[in-house]
């Protein structure tokens, strides 16, 4: 029996079956997200994500001796994945705590690549996971930064000399 022989039988097996008979379930709809109330303590305090966004235009347009630098983003957030994918993910290595911006090129000023971690400028914490892998990455040779907010992240882009 060839590929498509076995493919066709399986289509009319399902078509057979009592559960193809049945009315298509409805999806369930999913909750929509919570917005922020306008006296939220968190509504005038720009997310991690949104900071984050325009450091990486920023650091899309430096160069160090006419060169790009060298860097990523680590996607390394947890959020909406499964048991399955996590399992996976682990599988390939990823790594806890890894900072959110990894700079291979070495800054003019400080010849060592860059790590940094990025925070909301209020209401975010540093974790353990994080501080262990920015101090294993100091051991290393690395300058290592945790930054609230574009303009932290700014000032110490300055302090390395990727940016005059």
């Amino acid at each position: 029996m060839d590929y498509r022989d076995r493919v066709l039988r399986a289509i009319n097996a399902f078509y057979d079956s009592p559960r193809a008979k049945q009315p298509p379930e409805e999806k369930k709809k999913s909750k929509p997200k919570k917005k922020l109330k306008p006296g939220s303590k968190y509504a005038n305090v720009p997310t991690e994500a949104f900071e984050q966004c325009k450091l990486a235009g920023l650091l899309n347009q430096l160069t160090v001796d006419g060169e790009p630098i060298l860097w990523f983003h680590v996607p390394n957030e947890s959020g909406g994945l499964g048991a399955r994918s996590g399992y996976r993910r682990k599988q390939l290595g990823v790594l806890k705590g890894v900072s959110d911006i990894l700079i291979l090129t070495p800054g003019p000023l400080t010849g060592k690549p860059t790590a940094i971690e990025m925070k909301r400028i209020k209401f975010s914490s540093t974790s353990p996971e994080q501080l262990e892998f920015l101090r294993r990455a100091d051991r290393c040779g690395w300058s290592t930064h945790i930054c609230k907010g574009f303009n932290a992240a700014l000032e110490v882009l300055k302090a390395c000399g990727y940016v005059s």
